[in-house]
């Protein structure tokens, strides 16, 4: 199923992609580019999907680690604890499978983004991660509480 997009948005991001020497599908039916990323944290690597829509667009970046059902209340806590100092984004999880995301986006209207302002949405979500990735390892691992988590990241 296709879905309405910005095709010049699309290009805008491919074009900074491309010069930015990523490997990287071009945009599919349903507006999205997918690319991947290596973290230098516990966390190896991170899938990261370029949502574009009509007027914006929508950075996630998914590590290869998730929260199981016995942790999920202690990664939710790890995560409003994140999420309460950050400014351009959000961490997320998904209750039902406990994929855990980060996420930005730019608002765009009907201007085409520089390719400034696509490289900060992109590297704010990546470096935000990495920063974090080892707060989730350790939440995910049982190796400290929430709260040890997002400090050790925050002071490291």
């Amino acid at each position: 199923m296709s879905k309405d997009y910005s095709k010049e948005i699309a290009d805008a991001i491919s074009m900074f992609l491309h010069e930015d020497d990523w490997k990287f599908s071009e945009v599919d039916d349903g507006g999205v580019i997918r690319t991947g990323v290596k973290l230098n944290s516990k966390i190896k690597n991170a899938d990261v999907y370029i949502n574009v829509l009509k007027e914006s667009f929508v950075v996630l970046s998914v590590p290869k680690l998730g929260a199981d059902k016995n942790c999920m209340d202690e990664m939710a806590e790890f995560i409003t604890r994140a999420n309460y100092g950050l400014n351009h984004g959000n961490f997320e999880m998904d209750y039902s499978d406990g994929e855990i995301r980060y996420k930005t986006s730019l608002y765009c209207g009907d201007v085409v983004p520089t390719y400034e302002q696509i490289k900060a949405a992109i590297y704010i979500n990546i470096s935000t991660l990495d920063d974090y990735g080892n707060g989730i390892a350790m939440v995910a691992f049982g190796m400290g509480t929430p709260e040890e988590a997002v400090e050790s990241c925050e002071n490291n």
